[in-house]
């Protein structure tokens, strides 16, 4: 099953479930608006194939290590806490250095093998555009997969060179086209809208484009009477304005995010000539006025500071975690709709007690869109009976996940007794149970995931990435009992077909297991591992995600804390594991190298599970620094107002066909997934 295959899958699902409504809060709403960014440092082809970091008052030069820049344009996520530059490949990494490198792979299916130029970031962080011999391309920012073409031939035909791609907020690329004589000619400014899939020229005569914060506005550069000069206009290409006038060549311009000062080099005679003398300044239009910044390098580009989201869910009084994940997700029955939440169409019960058997609930209620609640074995508790009634329509299904062991007989007459249809899912074993919530999800799922039943940390974190397919039946979490399996998981594997189904083993037991099955079919199937649990959700969100825009950090030691979070999270983004007192390293390595994407972070629980240390090092992996984020306090799963809800729940527009991303679209589970260890099964 190759890789192109795969995107489909997951892309059909994901589009289809955004297409119905169904996805609730997958990005920060509003968290590109003028008034939430700031400017920062302006970065700097340093010479040397390097990147250079300045102050905005001319203080602080400094090289940033690591990053290779041919002598282009580097540039800034939206929030500031990445830089990325062109030349043999892509990088994107931290000013600071450290192990946060990333290096995109070779792009595919370009014309020509030639340097990569002018990077941006789009689509809130999560992709990267550039040009390669004239020809835009794009890529996640994660590197997860290999850059391709954006535009068809159509749109974009071998006799023009289109440069200096820039990003507007709302997805538009504007970009200069140039025809003729080798690409020198400049045909004006164009603009691609990822919504329509249209190209278009925008402003007739004009070069390297530029939008301002908020992409309310343009600055660009034009040749008047000899010298290039710096106009400005409005997105629409209106109100074309020259800026500038005095003799000198005003070239690679960069707007302050903050408010409306341009940088750019200033050439004393035409660039390139032996007495040229090349400054960076900065101008600023509303006053007139023109300063030196510095003469140490050249191509500014300013960074923009944007606040991020660290999400706090947690209990209180007679609220647990699980009723507050659920509260934080799901509509109160009879009150009015708030954007974001969801409608519940079912709940899942599990026994607090055991967290093996509760972790395939993730996956079944992330699939049948309704929260996970913890009772006790022998009766219902008044906490779940309250957030049954308190979401659940009567007549909605409740799912009681293990035999009378787990949950008593006595839960299913109380359920009943509530106006619910409950549905009992049990089996001989845990591994026949996790087979038997499989069916009820789906007979012929996309993804199977394998994991180890005998401890919960990769079973929750299997099932969490098989809930990320959401409401469509299409991912299941199968559990081992250590290197055996029930009958039941072998029966159904043996039911699937291997040309039409991703099967993925998470942790290296899991793996053993599956090689021991007695398998009708051969199988190509991922292997997820490593040392450590923490490891092993790393490595598999790794696998599954591509340039998340969200995460959920989980205490490793508090079960319930996950299962809950996880339910209502799935679908979002990656679950990771941490200990308690500070990040664990793979924890903020995940987080640090998609700092462009990932916006917010979700915590459940306490203090006691996310200590002040612990906040701050996902603080300053998802931003320029922790003064760069915010906390949202959800005491028992209710933000503080109802206007803070929203700005944190904004719904998901559809995505666009064939793997192209849409503006501000939701990030497609399992879509263009990197290339794994592929294994072969007898």
């Amino acid at each position: 099953m190759n890789s192109r295959a795969r995107r489909g899958l997951a892309a059909l699902t994901s589009a289809a479930t955004m297409a119905a409504g169904l996805l609730g809060a997958v990005a920060p709403g509003a968290q590109a608006a003028a008034a939430d960014v700031t400017g920062g440092q302006i970065g700097l082809y340093g010479g040397s194939n390097g990147i250079a970091t300045i102050n905005a008052d001319g203080t602080g030069l400094r090289s940033v290590p690591g990053i290779e820049n041919n002598g282009h344009t580097p540039n800034w996520s939206p929030d500031g806490s990445r830089v990325v530059a062109g030349g043999s490949q892509i990088k994107t990494g931290r000013v600071n250095g450290g192990t946060s490198l990333v290096t995109l792979p070779w792009a595919e299916g370009v014309r020509s093998s030639a340097a990569y130029e002018d990077p941006a970031f789009w689509l809130d962080g999560r992709y990267v555009v550039f040009s390669t011999g004239g020809q835009l391309v794009y890529g996640p920012s994660d590197g997860s997969y290999a850059p391709e073409p954006l535009l068809t031939d159509a749109q974009e035909p071998e006799t023009v060179c289109d440069v200096h791609p820039t990003t507007s907020p709302d997805g538009t690329l504007a970009f200069e086209r140039r025809a003729n004589y080798g690409c020198y000619d400049s045909q004006g400014i164009w603009t691609y809208d990822p919504d329509t899939d249209a190209v278009k020229r925008l402003i007739a005569s004009g070069s390297s484009p530029v939008y301002s914060a908020d992409g309310s506005r343009l600055v660009f550069t034009r040749l008047v009477d000899g010298w290039t000069q710096l106009f400005t206009a409005n997105a629409d290409g209106s109100a074309v304005t020259q800026i500038t006038t005095d003799p000198t060549d005003h070239l690679n311009p960069s707007w302050d995010p903050a408010n409306g000062r341009i940088a750019y080099d200033a050439h004393t005679t035409h660039a390139g000539q032996s007495d040229d003398q090349q400054t960076v300044r900065i101008l600023d239009p509303a006053a007139g006025t023109s300063t030196a910044l510095t003469d140490a390098g050249s191509k500014p580009a300013w960074q923009p500071l944007r606040k991020n989201a660290l999400i706090r869910i947690y209990g209180t009084g007679p609220i647990g975690i699980d009723a507050a994940a659920s509260r934080w997700t799901f509509d109160t029955l009879g009150e009015t709709h708030q954007p974001g939440w969801i409608e519940a169409k079912s709940a899942v019960l599990i026994n607090k007690g055991n967290a093996t058997y509760a972790a395939p609930a993730i996956s079944l209620g992330a699939e049948k869109q309704g929260p996970v609640l913890s009772t006790s074995s022998g009766s219902l508790d008044d906490s779940a009976a309250a957030e049954l009634k308190r979401v659940l329509p009567k007549g909605g299904t409740v799912y009681l996940t293990g035999n009378t062991n787990l949950l008593a007989a006595k839960v299913a007459t109380q359920v009943e007794a509530l106006g619910y249809k409950a549905l009992r899912l049990e089996g001989t074993d845990l591994s026949s149970m996790s087979a038997r919530i499989a069916k009820q999800i789906t007979a012929a799922p996309s993804w199977v995931f394998i994991a180890d039943g005998n401890d919960y940390h990769d079973p929750i974190a299997a099932s969490t990435a098989a809930g990320a397919l959401g409401y469509r039946g299409t991912g299941v979490v199968l559990l081992t009992n250590g290197k055996s399996s029930s009958t039941s998981v072998q029966n159904y594997i043996n039911a699937l077909d291997p040309d039409t189904t991703g099967l993925v083993t998470v942790g290296s037991i899991a793996e053993q297991a599956f090689r021991q099955m007695p398998l009708v079919n051969g199988w190509n199937y991922w292997a997820i591992g490593g040392a450590t649990h923490e490891d092993v959700a790393a490595e598999l969100a790794d696998f599954w995600w591509t340039a998340p825009t969200s995460a959920v950090v989980e205490d490793t030691w508090v079960w319930q804390n996950a299962v809950a979070g996880g339910a209502v999270t799935a679908t979002y983004g990656p679950m990771l594991w941490s200990t308690e007192a500070t990040l664990s390293t793979v924890a903020e390595n995940y987080l640090t190298k998609r700092s462009a994407s990932i916006s917010y972070v979700h915590t459940f629980g306490g203090n006691v599970s996310y200590p002040p240390a612990n906040r701050t090092g996902i603080a300053n992996a998802i931003a320029a620094s922790s003064g760069w984020v915010d906390t949202v306090w959800a005491e028992a799963g209710i933000p503080p107002t109802i206007a803070s809800a929203r700005s944190f729940r904004a719904a998901a527009p559809d995505s666009a066909d064939g793997g192209r991303p849409a503006a501000g679209a939701a990030v497609t589970p399992g879509e263009h997934l990197p290339a794994p260890d592929r294994r072969t099964a007898p």
